[in-house]
């Protein structure tokens, strides 16, 4: 006899009485679930209906979260993201560290056909990034006087401030970044370069004036 004719012949055996009592146990379990949703118990729907609510919030809440923290850096990162490839995000800048060498000269046209121009830096931070990242190879940076007489001037002829990142070592008219700090050279030496300009996040976020 399989399983499901044995259930059917122990509900055949039952008592009128047996039948009677689970009658009168599904009556009574009706009876109650009307109760919690009777309308004579408006707390009860209520708390039911909180229950639910905050559990649907802690829901959204966990998922949003969970989102987020899937996200890789990347992803995260506003700064690098608008770099172009190849080049390394500092601050509101990008830089390009060259693998070839040149002249100062030819390193500064390499630049300009980039849209950029041989590294600026404004404080000692951006040095100390600058100075990190090459290496142990020396490169041009964007630093030229006319004369030990002049003054160091930046490639957009704006002067170099010296008191905001440190002094530039030696007689010559340009300057490269060595694992000493800054020192300057005949303009015909070979050394790698570092161009830079500004992030395209920062570009979008200067709004022109328009002319009245």
């Amino acid at each position: 006899m399989s399983g499901a004719e044995s259930a059917e012949a122990f509900v055949g055996m039952l008592s009128p009485t047996h039948r009677l009592q689970e009658g009168e146990m599904s009556k009574k379990l009706q009876d109650q679930c009307f109760r919690i949703v009777s309308v004579k118990s408006p707390a009860k729907l209520y708390c039911c209906y909180a229950v639910i609510a905050v559990l649907t919030v802690a829901v959204i809440v966990l998922s949003v979260a969970l989102s987020l923290s899937g996200r890789s850096p990347e992803q995260t990162s506003t700064k690098s993201t608008y770099c172009p490839t190849k080049w390394i995000g500092f601050g509101d800048r990008c830089f390009y560290f060259s693998e070839n060498t040149n002249n100062w000269t030819f390193s500064q046209t390499f630049c300009k056909v980039q849209e950029a121009q041989l590294a600026k830096f404004d404080s000692l931070e951006e040095l100390n990034f600058l100075k990190r990242y090459k290496g142990t190879f020396d490169h041009w940076i964007g630093l030229h006087r006319e004369s030990p007489e002049h003054p160091w001037m930046w490639t957009d002829n704006t002067e170099y401030n010296s008191s905001v990142s440190e002094a530039i070592r030696g007689m010559e008219k340009y300057a490269y970044l060595n694992n000493n700090g800054i020192s300057s050279a005949r303009v015909h030496a070979d050394r790698r370069w570092i161009c830079s300009k500004p992030s395209n996040y920062v570009l979008k976020c200067q709004i022109p004036f328009s002319s009245f």
